[in-house]
């Protein structure tokens, strides 16, 4: 019977721990999302997308321009 109940306390830490981590996750998943609304990269600095986008916003706005051949 003693044996029983340990097992079961070490099942329900387990849970604990992998619900814990699973509400982590997906809480930090929607910051990001959240935080990120209006930047189609999701923060990418690297990324020949967000490239092609400075250079067509620098092409639409003269007055704001830019050198973004950087």
């Amino acid at each position: 019977m003693r044996n029983e109940i340990s097992t079961m306390n070490v099942q329900y830490i387990i849970l604990g721990a992998v619900l814990v981590l699973a509400v982590t996750y997906a809480g930090w998943r929607i910051y990001r999302t959240l935080s990120h609304a209006n930047d189609p990269c999701c923060g990418c600095e690297g990324c020949a997308m967000k490239d092609l986008k400075q250079q067509a916003k620098a092409k639409k706005c003269p007055k704001n321009l830019q050198d973004t051949n950087k």
